[in-house]
């Protein structure tokens, strides 16, 4: 009897935690479902010019290791792990992509601790791309697992382009953590081997700017190509331009206008002509800080700014030649002289930005024109906040 009574003492003492643990359960919020996505249909966007192939293949390497489990706490899809936002960028990128005449690949490194041996994975082989067949191998690849052996994902690349004789593009996506196999190495080796005929780009889905840093040396290194974050390229009309820096030329309809500087804005409609390689554009194909519009009557640059600045840095990177022109802009509240300075302001602020990261000073110089140049209307609220901004204007 002492013992049956003692199993039943435990047992009721044993109800409280129970019911803890389930309310603890019950009040774990489940994840929101991925971001809808709808994808820019490039060919039939633009009147006078279709787009071709610029590459004849491309390889994507995919960051398979353990800490791309961990959330992500950036803006697209914050809270989902990292490897899943990565696999959803690509997704977005693959259904943007027109279907042209291409090849593609896809590697993963990473994988399991127990199987050193087996540090990447070569999802498909190098083979004629098709949305179907890429997104087919996206869905096929195994959870993030172990260390984040980069550089022996980069030698599968070199190995996989070996029957490309053309152009050709490497996109790494990565959380830039902890990368081992001598990833800068194995960059050099491959530059060594296809020297201009490869590009590098990255997409960086991590957390930490030092992570971040670790993916624009690799296209530092590369002298082609550029880094990007999966913020910056998670819109319609950003992703568009993406895929159209990476893997597209414009080429003329029947003799119509075309796009000399590639930037996807025909050269009658071009209000900034020779904007460089790269460079993310809006629909007057002028070089701008996209993601910053200012506030009213403010000049700070805030770090949740889902901005292309990383994309102008690599840019001036890989052109240490090139001089630019900041030049600020502002909405009509208030008086011109006041306007002047403020839009000085707004100009100096993202110069400070660049020097912070490395570019020289002497090769960035300011100028603020208030309210002279809007590029919409001042009677409505988002035209206002459209005129205040900065734009970049190479100077030759």
């Amino acid at each position: 009897m002492r013992i049956i009574h003692l199993v039943a003492w435990s047992l009721v003492a044993s109800l409280p935690f129970l019911t803890g643990c389930a309310q603890l359960k019950s009040l774990k919020k489940p994840l929101a479902p991925l971001e809808a996505f709808s994808p820019q249909d490039l060919n039939s966007q633009f009147q006078n010019v279709e787009y071709v192939p610029k590459i004849e293949s491309f390889v994507i390497i995919l960051d398979a290791s353990a800490s791309m489990e961990e959330k992500y706490t950036g803006t697209v899809n914050k809270g989902h792990p990292k490897f899943t936002v990565a696999k959803d960028i690509l997704m977005r990128m693959n259904n943007t992509l027109p279907e042209i005449d291409i090849k593609s690949a896809l590697v993963t490194f990473g994988h399991r601790f127990f199987t050193p041996l087996n540090k990447t994975s070569i999802v498909c082989d190098l083979t004629k791309h098709s949305r179907d067949h890429l997104a087919d191998a996206l869905n096929r690849t195994n959870p993030p697992q172990g260390s984040s052996p980069a550089g022996d994902g980069i030698e599968d690349a070199w190995n996989l382009l070996l029957t490309s004789g053309g152009q050709n593009a490497v996109i790494l996506v990565s959380d830039g953590k902890e990368l081992i196999g001598s990833p800068m190495e194995k960059i050099k080796d491959l530059k060594d081997t296809y020297g201009d005929r490869v590009c590098l780009y990255t997409i960086f889905v991590g957390n930490t700017p030092e992570d971040e840093m670790a993916l624009r040396e690799l296209v530092r290194i590369a002298k082609c190509g550029f880094s990007v974050t999966a913020d910056e390229i998670a819109s319609s009309d950003n992703m568009a331009d993406f895929v159209k820096k990476v893997f597209l030329d414009a080429v003329p309809k029947q003799g119509r206008d075309i796009d000399s500087d590639g930037d996807g804005v025909a050269d009658k409609d071009d209000e900034c002509p020779d904007t460089p390689k790269g460079a993310m554009v809006d629909a007057r194909g002028c070089w701008v800080v996209k993601g910053i519009n200012f506030d009213y009557k403010k000049w700070d640059i805030k770090e949740k700014f889902n901005s292309n600045l990383s994309n102008i840095v690599d840019i001036l990177q890989q052109n240490p030649d090139m001089h630019i022109r900041i030049e600020g802009h502002t909405d009509n509240i208030g008086s011109l002289k006041y306007n002047i300075g403020l839009s000085q302001k707004r100009a100096q602020a993202v110069k400070n930005y660049l020097v912070e990261k490395g570019i020289q000073e002497s090769r960035i110089s300011t100028e603020g024109f208030g309210f002279k140049k809007p590029i919409a209307s001042n009677d409505t609220e988002d035209g206002r906040a459209l005129n205040r901004r900065a734009e970049i204007v190479p100077i030759k």
